[in-house]
């Protein structure tokens, strides 16, 4: 008890740490002592006329064009934001201006010399807000203009530098002066480190590098082995008797990924720290060996991952469907795929802090790109991709990468060097992105579907606290699943943006005016503000739950409520709750409440036209609920249909039937039709049992006979009690009726039955018959027939004077 309390209370205390929050992020928001907005518009434009001048010159570089953009975004952003809160001032300027009411027309009496100052004041006010927002307006539409202007003049200059051709990699003149300047750069780092030798410091340096790198590998092998160990007991592979999850094997595969990247990657930090510091080695060393370390441990990152994720060897912990000869395979070529990354990006920092020529960059370009083709030719290959069917997948998606892989050697042959290399880096890039992607979309849908099990003390409360059944847990776990997926969509979308060379300024630019409001016609569109908004909506929603509960399980059980006035009460908090919700959510999502007037002369088009029974139906249950003409419980007849009012629902009322079926009936039915209810006053219930005699059985033995079998039955009310009645004289028998009355609706079969085997026995007892029914069956056959008749039967024919036989013609 302790600790669901204390659960509750730490839910409840986080959130209210988090609506602290978003009101003190809405508060600091509001400028306190900034300019009035016409001094700011001044000094925007003026912004806006520099930027002008310096785009004018024509002779900017791209860093510069990066930081104009940049500072264009911030100025739309910081000119939407001042604009967003003159807005309120206006429209205050106008509701003062509403309430001093229209001017005196031509012919009235003037008014007072005050008022009439006032109304020139607020006017004067208002007309000058409103043209500080047009001028707003004006800076913001300029920005968003030379925001293009820049975006084309990059794009004009990234398609000339992709397009630029360079010197061709099939020139001899290319591979002689790259050659020769990488002999040079050889001989030149051996005459450094030579000259390091014969320096007066290189003995002592030697002397300390003898004890600071075995020192900086043991202390790496310190602190990584145990680290290992511990992660190899508590999430390495273990023997199991069936086979793992996915969420198994997906914690698995992180887990050995961080295993097998620990150890190496801290050697390699061991070994740069141990050179690095104390400046035993020179300045060009150390920038050959910064990017040389990064690199390695990148190297060591992507393939122990990929080796966990692949499986080679262990294909019952592998993640993706593969046969474990292409899983091998696909191992090996990350592997190689990576190490080619790894010794370009080295490569790539060695030119241009050393200013390598053009033409052994080309060169380089050239076989990295060559390297990159080769080993995704390899990877597309069919075998690789084939199912356990044979059938192999992706062939489109697999034929469309296969020709941007011949694409890359072939424009680099010509010398599109640049281009060749951009569809390298990038193509693989994606590659791995949308790998990443899936991965995290994997995790996310594991993390949701453990937060929400029995296991989890999340799903534990939704289970016990807030009761919600099992089809709701598959519902909440459909929807947080498909909201992760969407925003890990989303982010990967942002990022192959920012891969293809969008700028991170447009970007978050973007995600400003999508988070904090965009414009639909006259409507602003703020996702923060319908974030915050559906938070408050599902947390009214879980209130109200919490509510329905106590009532239900606290409060309603200690009172002499009916339990059908009790479900009322329960229902009617659920609706309650569920419209705060919505005005809230409404509300908070920024929706103006004083156009519901538009939005309901809408509905009631929409209600003309096919939602009149809806509606109706949804009137009909309140109708049900306020004036309780049936609760949940009764026993009602609505034509052919009875049985248990089971639920009373928005559109209908499902009736429980005695062949344990469920029907729904709308709820305009229950209000515009007859509906008998058992047990609307009471649930006293009465039996009538028909019972038959032959006739000449003496009626007042018979009365007495059934009067005590009646009143003898235990579950008989004696008051009122039961009666026996002499019906009628039928056709072959004497008609009785036995009337009892039970306290209980439902024993009412049971009764009746029991009732039914006494009088049958009491019967018996008392030699009272009953009749069989009894009837004269009367045979027209004309005299050919009956002679037939006889004749087939061995009868002798009958006279025409004999009793009985026919007569014809009177005769």
């Amino acid at each position: 008890m302790t600790r669901i309390r204390s659960n509750k209370f730490r839910l409840v205390f986080s959130l209210f740490l988090l609506m602290a929050a978003v009101f003190a992020s809405a508060s600091a928001q509001e400028p306190a002592g900034e300019k009035p907005l016409a001094a700011q518009v001044k000094d925007w434009q003026a912004l806006l006329d520099r930027y002008e001048k310096t785009l004018a010159k024509g002779e900017v570089d791209d860093d510069r064009l990066v930081e104009i953009r940049a500072e264009l975004a911030s100025l739309r952003l910081e000119v939407r934001s001042a604009a967003d809160l003159a807005r309120p001032l206006v429209q205050s300027a106008r509701d003062e201006l509403a309430a001093l009411g229209p001017p005196p027309g031509e012919g009235e009496p003037p008014e007072a010399a005050g008022i009439a100052a006032k109304r020139k004041a607020i006017a004067e006010r208002l007309a000058n807000m409103e043209g500080s927002l047009k001028e707003a307006d004006l800076v913001i539409t300029r920005a968003e203009g030379m925001t293009q202007r820049l975006q084309a003049l990059r794009r004009t200059r990234f398609t000339e530098r992709v397009l630029s051709r360079g010197p061709s990699p099939l020139s001899p003149a290319v591979w002689r002066k790259g050659i020769q300047e990488m002999a040079e750069g050889a001989a030149s780092l051996r005459q450094d480190f030579a000259a390091w030798l014969t320096g007066e410091g290189a003995a002592a340096q030697l002397g300390q590098m003898r004890w600071r790198l075995p020192l900086a590998v043991l202390t790496a092998v310190v602190i990584a082995w145990p680290l290992r160990l511990w992660f190899v007991r508590r999430f390495g592979y273990v023997e199991l008797t069936a086979e793992p999850s996915y969420g198994q094997r997906l914690r698995t595969a992180l887990v050995t990924g961080v295993i097998r990247t620990l150890i190496p990657s801290v050697a390699v930090l061991a070994l740069y720290l141990g050179f690095t510091a104390g400046d035993l080695v020179s300045d060009r060393v150390q920038r050959i060996i910064e990017p040389l370390a990064a690199m390695l441990v990148t190297f060591f990152f992507v393939v122990a991952f990929c080796r966990a994720a692949l499986a080679p060897g262990e294909p019952l912990w592998r993640l993706v469907a593969l046969g474990d000869p292409g899983a091998k395979v696909i191992a090996r070529i990350v592997t190689a795929m990576t190490a080619v990354f790894a010794i370009d990006a080295v490569v790539n920092v060695w030119g241009e802090r050393f200013e390598w020529s053009v033409e052994l960059m080309a060169l380089h370009n050239f076989v990295t790109g060559l390297s990159i083709a080769l080993l995704l030719l390899v990877l597309l290959r069919r075998r690789i991709w084939e199912s356990e069917l044979g059938t192999a997948r992706w062939p489109g998606l697999r034929y469309a990468l296969t020709l941007l892989v011949y694409a890359i050697p072939i424009a680099a042959l010509p010398g599109y060097v640049v281009l060749s290399r951009l569809l390298a880096i990038q193509l693989v890039l994606s590659i791995g992105l949308y790998v990443l992607v899936t991965v995290l979309t994997k995790i996310g849908d594991e993390f949701v579907n453990h937060t929400l099990s029995e296991h989890a003390i999340v799903g534990r409360h939704l289970r016990s606290n807030l009761e919600v059944s099992p089809e709701g847990i598959d519902a909440l776990n459909l929807w947080l699943t498909g909201l992760v997926r969407l925003g890990i969509g989303l982010a990967g979308i942002l990022a192959l943006l920012v891969l293809w060379g969008a700028g991170g300024s447009d970007l978050s630019s973007w995600l400003y005016e999508a988070v904090f409001g965009f414009k639909i016609g006259n409507i602003t569109v703020s996702l923060a503000d319908l974030a915050f908004g559906l938070l408050l909506f599902g947390g009214t929603l879980i209130l109200t739950r919490f509510v329905q509960r106590t009532l239900e399980h606290r409060i309603l059980p200690r009172t002499r409520i009916d339990p059908g006035v009790q479900h009322s009460i329960r229902t009617a908090v659920g609706y309650l709750g569920f419209t705060l919700a919505l005005i809230t959510l409404v509300s908070a999502a920024g929706f103006d409440l004083s156009q519901l007037a538009i939005i309901a002369g809408a509905l009631s088009v929409g209600i003309g036209l096919g939602l009149q029974n809806v509606v109706n139906n949804f009137v009909s249950g309140l109708i049900l609920l306020a004036e309780r003409p049936v609760k949940v419980g009764d026993w009602i007849v609505v034509g052919e249909i009875q049985g248990y009012v089971k639920k009373i629902s928005v559109r209908a009322t499902e009736v429980l039937t005695f062949d344990s079926a469920s029907v729904f009936i709308p709820n305009s039915e229950l209000i515009a039709h007859p509906v008998t209810n058992r047990t609307y006053a009471d649930k006293v219930g009465r039996i009538v049992v028909p019972v038959s005699f032959t006739y000449g059985t003496d009626a007042r033995k018979v009365c007495e006979t059934l009067m005590r079998v009646a009143a003898a039955h235990p579950k008989v009310l004696r008051q009122p009690g039961p009666s026996v009645f002499f019906k009628e004289f039928g056709s072959s028998s004497m008609n009785f009726e036995v009337v009892a009355f039970v306290a209980d609706v439902d024993t009412m079969k049971s009764v009746t039955s029991e009732l039914c085997i006494e009088i049958d026995a009491a019967c018996r007892r008392e030699g009272l018959s009953m009749p069989y029914p009894q009837r004269d069956v009367h045979l027209d056959f004309d005299p050919e027939q009956l002679s037939w008749l006889l004749d087939r039967l061995g009868a002798p024919p009958l006279s025409p004077d004999a009793p009985g036989a026919p007569r014809s013609n009177g005769v």
